[in-house]
């Protein structure tokens, strides 16, 4: 943050001329809310107050209303309590290292008495850790979003594969197939055998319908053959009777 302000609040203007023209301040949609945000923030500074500098710290007993009965044997929650002397040096050694923040950062873009070129050069893996913002950031891609996307692919292949590939187009195919053999089944089998039947009907059928032409002369040619051939095995047998006889 100290470097942040150094550098845009002191030295020359690194701006183009163009840019520097249209230098305005934010509008008051920015501007308010900062404003609020700086009031809270010192209320709640001013509510958080330690104990150790004669304030109250409300903060540690502001979930104390939800918390009752964690402990049943006192009914109430036991906060632990560091002795005066931890507390307040814990405090110098914030106050301390904030302090050195700041100090660093007007020496390095201020007094310029340090040239960051320079410690970067002397220590680069130091400068690295830092400029990669102890690379928080590369762990939690490693550790959280690239395995997050590990999973979606995972979860992707698991749905395609045996969601849509066993559920959904495996049903799909096996509908197929049964609807391909019982197609097969109908036309080869079922339709087979009754145009079979009626193949086998209509050829046995052609002697009947040449004797049945529906013409009364033809019906009375067959019954004068039907007749004649009568006649014939009857005289026939008749012959035979006589010479037996005689």
């Amino acid at each position: 943050m100290s470097r942040l302000f150094f550098l845009t609040f002191s030295g020359y203007c690194r701006a183009d001329e163009h840019v520097e023209k249209h230098i305005h301040e934010s509008p008051r949609a920015m501007t308010v809310p900062l404003m609020i945000l700086a009031g809270l923030s010192l209320i709640g500074g001013r509510i958080g107050w330690p104990a150790g500098l004669g304030g109250e710290n409300r903060f540690e007993r502001l979930l104390d209303p939800i918390l009752i009965g964690v402990l049943p044997e006192t009914g109430a929650v036991k906060i632990a309590h560091h002795a005066l002397a931890k507390e307040i040096l814990l405090m110098l050694a914030s106050l301390a290292i904030a302090g050195a923040g700041i100090w660093l950062a007007y020496q390095f873009y201020r007094a310029k008495r340090f040239a960051p070129e320079l410690v970067a050069g002397k220590w680069p893996k130091l400068y690295q850790l830092l400029l990669n913002k102890y690379y928080v950031d590369e762990i939690y891609d490693a550790a959280v979003v690239e395995r997050t996307k590990d999973l979606g692919t995972l979860l992707g292949r698991f749905d395609a594969n045996v969601i849509d590939g066993v559920g959904v187009n495996g049903a799909g195919w096996l509908a197929r197939f049964t609807s391909t053999l019982s197609m097969w089944w109908d036309k080869w089998i079922i339709d087979g055998l009754l145009n079979f039947g009626a193949k086998l009907m209509q050829l046995f059928s052609y002697p009947v319908r040449w004797l049945q032409t529906g013409l009364f002369s033809s019906y009375a040619m067959l019954i004068l053959l039907g007749l004649v051939v009568l006649l014939a095995y009857y005289g026939h047998h008749v012959q035979v009777l006589l010479r037996s006889v005689r």
